[in-house]
């Protein structure tokens, strides 16, 4: 199967449907198409993206020999909508402790750049969240920043921000 060809047009419902199976039924296909995440150029990187986090999340866990290498490239992603569903991706996942700073530092930093649409910063609002679990010490950085941040962005951060603040003052 030729991923490059099928991502460079739009893939349709169907489209969608046929690449996530052909994905999970093969670690080699997953590699081919992360790579297209990782280190082509859009319109392809995203699209590969997007079907990767489709096909983690219909068969979950497909990822997790992966979390490493897609957190030390997130730095490098010039792609918005590749960054928005490696995100979403790594929202369901346990980071490895040596991965952890790494991407809670960068998470911050997608939250208050107003370079990141607001998908980008909800998920990486996530992420955050998810690592108060383990560490509390970031809770109350975590609320200083979704209300900082509130008034720039839109309804939905400001939704997602207050449950998740609601969440942390439990």
């Amino acid at each position: 199967m030729d991923f490059r060809l099928l991502l460079t047009n739009f893939p349709s419902g169907a489209e969608k449907d046929l690449l996530i199976s052909e994905v999970s039924k093969s670690n080699d296909k997953f590699v081919t198409l992360l790579n297209f995440a990782l280190f082509e150029k859009d319109p392809l990187a995203w699209r590969a993206a997007w079907i990767l986090d489709g096909s983690d999340e219909k068969h979950p866990g497909l990822a997790s020999g992966y979390l490493s290498k897609i957190v030390q490239n997130l730095p490098q992603l010039e792609s918005k909508g590749t960054l928005r569903s490696l995100l979403r991706l790594l929202c369901r996942y346990d980071i490895q402790e040596e991965d952890q700073g790494m991407l809670i530092d960068l998470c911050f930093g997608y939250m208050v750049s107003e370079l990141y649409p607001v998908a980008v910063k909800v998920h990486a609002m996530q992420i955050i969240y998810n690592h108060t679990l383990i560490y509390p010490e970031l809770k109350k950085e975590l609320i200083t920043v979704i209300e900082d941040q509130v008034e720039n962005n839109s309804v939905g951060f400001k939704s997602r921000g207050t449950r998740i603040v609601r969440q942390l003052k439990k």
